[in-house]
């Protein structure tokens, strides 16, 4: 209707109306951009809210993981050290053996963190989210992504490392009774190993076997670096969970 109005108004030579016209086209041109430009970057700036409880949730997650690792590896940490202060010192005893054969078996096991970061490689990738953060979100979140991948690089070495050499190649050790397993029962993330491993010989001779002292030697050295990082991953949760509170 209004390219028949601009028609008639040229043939009727009313450049005035023409003029009008024209700049009603460039109006309703310039308000239809106007307006595509608010909702995009309306649904821009909702897409950046959405993402930010994204990473809230992942934080609270994290959280959860290192206090679980945390407990673990404390404990792992405990019986192996204990059973290695015991057989340091070359005493024998029913008792004491025990605790030794307990540590022995918790070598076969070790532990690593496994952090969740989905969220926050979206926040330090994404073009749109990029373009809604201040200077102080971008850093804090791509700090915290180079200590998650730091840790991850560690975390890995600290759980295969340890697990590389097979102690139980020891002649000092022997095989215990099979143990029974089940499909019907839960047994969290470690699965028992179907036999146990101890040892056949006393402590006062077990404490003169060099491979052996090494295995938990090893064992300690690489399972005791998670208790520090997982101190460090703790304060960069803390750091960008306290720098979204404030956002608020």
């Amino acid at each position: 209707m209004l390219l028949r109005r601009i028609k008639t108004h040229i043939q009727k030579e009313n450049w005035f109306a023409v003029l009008i016209d024209f700049l009603i086209i460039v109006m309703g041109v310039f308000v239809g951009l106007q307006i595509s430009n608010w909702n995009e970057s309306y649904s821009s700036h909702t897409d950046y809210v959405r993402a930010l409880e994204r990473l809230e949730t992942e934080i609270k997650i994290n959280h959860l993981n290192v206090a679980t690792v945390d407990t673990e590896a404390a404990q792992s940490l405990q019986i192996v050290g204990d059973a290695l202060d015991i057989l340091l010192s070359c005493s024998d005893s029913e008792a004491n053996r025990s605790l030794v054969n307990k540590g022995i078996n918790e070598l076969r096991n070790t532990n690593g963190i496994y952090l969740r970061r989905q969220a926050l490689k979206e926040l330090t990738t994404n073009p749109r989210l990029l373009a809604h953060q201040t200077a102080q979100e971008r850093q804090r979140f791509t700090d915290m992504l180079i200590h998650f991948e730091l840790t991850e690089v560690n975390s890995d070495l600290a759980e295969d490392h340890p697990l590389k050499k097979r102690f139980e190649d020891n002649p000092l050790l022997s095989v215990g009774p099979r143990l029974t397993l089940s499909s019907n029962k839960d047994y969290g993330d470690d699965i028992p190993h179907i036999r146990s491993i101890k040892l056949n010989t006393p402590i006062d001779v077990a404490c003169k076997n060099d491979p052996l002292i090494k295995a938990f030697v090893t064992w300690e050295r690489w399972q005791g670096v998670l208790l520090p990082m997982m101190g460090q991953i703790r304060n960069e949760l803390n750091a960008t969970k306290a720098l979204l509170e404030k956002r608020r």
